[in-house]
C-alpha cells in the first residue's frame, strides 16, 4: 500500500495534552489470532502488535515496561519466539492479572495499550474484546468500557491513558440470535481522578467490522495507526494521528471509519474534543437484512445533502418497495453517529404521536431540564422541544412517511442545528432527495451469492445475471428468489 500524502491544515487546532517521557511510558500489547473457537482465528493481529511493540521500543520506552500477550496461529509462533520481549497467551486470566495486579501500581506517567483481535458491541452500546479463550460457548472478554473507568480512577496509579483498538463492533450476538449476557471481566474502579486524561482511537464506529488484509498479514486500521506514527516524534499528538487515519480510511472504501474521542478528567470535568461513540443518544433500529450490499455512492451523495440541506428524502423511484430506503437510513445512521453528538432520534408514524416520541426519547437519554409543558399547543410544545433538546448537532428520521403532510408541522425550524432525514416511496417532494431503484449489476450478484453462501462459476453467474435483470435488481426480490432457490431439493 502506498502511503498516504497528508495535507497541511487538515486537522484539529486543538492540540492534546497528554505529555509523558518515554522512559515513564508503560505498553500493554495484545495480539490475538488463534482463539478457543477455531473458526474465529485470523491472520495479522500478532503481527501488528509485535510492530506496534517495536515502535514503543524505538521511541525509547524500556523493554520492562512492555507487556506483551499473544496468541499466535502455528505459522507465528517463530515470530513470536523471535521477539525481544517475551510474551504470554491473551487468555481473560492473564490479561486481567496484568491489569489489575501488575500495570495498577506502576507510578508512571503514561499507559499504551493496543489491542489486535475480535471485538463486538452489545445491545446496549457496551463494546467488549474478546479474549484468546472466547469460545461460543464460554465468551471470555474484557468490557472495554469498564476498563476505560478503571484507568481513569484512583485505583489506577498511570494518570495517562492512549488506547489504540483494532476490533470489531458489530452486534453479532444479535444477529445470530444469542444472549446479550456475556459475563466476561467488568473492570470494578475507584473515585474518579481529577487528572486523568484518555485518548481513545477505535477502529470502527458502532456496528461496523475491522477489516484485515490477510495476504499482508495486518489490520488496514494497525496499518494506516502505524503509517501515521511514522510522521510524528514522540510524544505524538493522536488528534492528528487519528484525522490522518481517517483520511486515509476514506479512500480505502472498507465499509469501516476509524473514530476517537479524548478525555481531560474524570471529575465531571469532561472535555471531549471529539464526540465519544458510546455515549452519543440514539435509538436507530437493528437492521434488517441479513446481509448488507453497501450502496457506497448514494451514502456518500446522502451525507453531502444532509451537509448543505436540512432535509433530505430517501426517495423509491418504482414506488413499490423493497428497494432499501430504510436499509440506507440505517447504515448512514450509524455511519454517522458521532458526526450528530446532539443524538440520532428515529420517529414512528404509527402509534404514539410524535411529541410523546421526541420526549420519551430525552427523558430515557437524560437529557437536562428537559420536560414538555402539557398545557401548550403542539406547535409551542415542539417549539419548547427545539430550544430545550441537548447541545450538538441533531439527526431526525422520519421512516415510511406515505404523506408529507403526515409530518410538516412535526419538521424543526429551518437553518437550526437539526437535521431530517426522511424515507418514502413518494417521489414528488420538495426537498433534496436520494431516488433508489434496483442495485448495480455487480452489487446485486454480490448480494445474491451472499444470500445463497456460494460463489457462482460462469455457468451460474450466467443464470444469476438473467435472475437479477427479472426482478429488475431489487433487494426485497433477490430477497425471496435466494429464499426459493435455498428450499431442499431446488435445483
Amino acid at each position: 500500500m502506498d502511503k498516504p500524502c497528508y495535507l497541511e491544515g487538515n486537522y484539529p487546532t486543538i492540540t492534546m495534552t497528554i505529555t509523558a517521557n518515554p522512559e515513564q511510558t508503560y505498553g500493554l500489547i495484545v495480539g490475538i489470532e488463534h482463539y478457543q473457537a477455531t473458526n474465529w482465528n485470523v491472520n495479522g493481529p500478532v503481527h501488528d502488535a509485535i510492530k506496534f511493540a517495536d515502535w514503543l521500543l524505538s521511541q525509547g520506552v524500556p523493554t520492562d515496561n512492555i507487556r506483551l500477550c499473544l496468541s499466535p496461529l502455528n505459522g507465528n509462533s517463530k515470530l513470536v519466539k523471535e521477539f525481544d520481549i517475551n510474551s504470554e497467551p491473551a487468555t481473560e486470566h492473564n490479561l486481567v492479572n496484568i491489569i489489575t495486579n501488575d500495570l495498577s501500581q506502576k507510578t508512571g506517567e503514561l499507559l499504551f495499550i493496543f489491542w489486535a483481535g475480535h471485538g463486538l458491541i452489545t445491545s446496549e452500546r457496551n463494546r467488549r474484546l474478546l479474549c484468546a479463550d472466547a469460545s461460543k460457548t464460554n465468551w471470555q472478554n474484557l468490557d472495554f468500557n469498564s476498563l476505560l473507568l478503571l484507568l481513569g480512577s484512583d485505583a489506577f496509579k498511570i494518570p495517562h491513558h492512549i488506547c489504540i483498538v483494532d476490533a470489531c463492533a458489530n452486534y453479532l450476538l444479535e444477529s445470530k440470535g444469542r444472549p446479550t449476557n456475556l459475563g466476561g471481566k467488568q473492570f470494578p474502579s475507584g473515585q474518579p481522578k481529577k487528572d486523568s486524561k484518555q485518548f481513545v482511537l477505535l477502529a470502527t464506529r458502532e456496528g461496523e467490522k475491522a477489516r484485515v488484509n490477510s495476504s499482508a498479514k495486518t489490520g488496514y486500521f494497525s496499518q494506516a495507526v502505524r503509517e501515521a506514527l511514522e510522521h510524528h516524534d514522540w510524544l505524538p499528538d493522536m488528534a492528528v494521528v487519528a484525522e490522518q487515519v481517517k483520511q486515509q480510511f476514506a479512500s480505502l472504501n472498507k465499509q469501516q471509519l476509524p473514530t476517537y474521542f479524548y478525555r481531560r478528567s474524570w471529575n465531571g470535568d469532561q472535555e471531549d474534543y471529539h464526540p465519544n461513540p458510546f455515549e452519543v443518544a440514539h435509538n436507530i433500529p437493528s437492521t434488517q437484512a441479513c446481509k448488507f450490499v453497501d450502496r457506497h455512492q448514494p451514502l456518500e451523495e446522502l451525507h453531502q445533502l444532509l451537509q448543505q440541506n436540512n432535509i433530505v428524502a430517501i426517495t423509491d423511484i418504482i414506488g413499490k418497495g423493497g428497494v432499501g430506503k430504510t436499509e440506507l437510513a440505517i447504515q448512514y445512521s450509524w455511519y454517522n453517529l458521532e458526526n450528530y453528538p446532539g443524538g440520532c432520534c428515529w420517529l414512528n408514524l404509527q402509534g404514539v404521536d410524535i411529541v410523546t416520541q421526541l420526549s420519551e426519547f430525552a427523558i430515557v437519554n437524560d437529557f437536562p431540564s428537559f420536560k414538555i409543558p402539557e398545557n401548550l399547543s403542539i406547535a409551542s410544545q415542539l417549539a419548547y422541544c427545539w430550544k430545550k433538546w441537548q447541545p450538538g448537532k441533531v439527526l431526525l428520521v422520519f421512516d415510511n412517511v406515505t404523506d408529507i403532510e403526515q409530518i410538516e408541522k412535526y419538521l424543526p425550524p429551518m437553518g437550526s442545528r437539526f437535521r431530517v432525514l426522511i424515507t418514502t416511496r413518494s417521489s414528488q417532494l420538495p426537498y433534496a432527495s436520494i431516488p433508489l431503484g434496483g442495485l448495480p449489476e455487480t452489487e446485486a450478484l454480490e448480494l445474491l451469492a451472499k444470500l445463497l453462501r456460494q460463489e457462482f462459476d460462469q455457468k451460474d453467474l450466467e443464470f444469476a445475471k438473467t435472475l437479477c435483470k427479472k426482478v429488475s435488481f431489487e433487494p426485497l426480490a433477490l430477497y425471496t428468489l435466494a429464499g426459493l432457490f435455498s428450499k431442499p431439493g431446488t435445483t
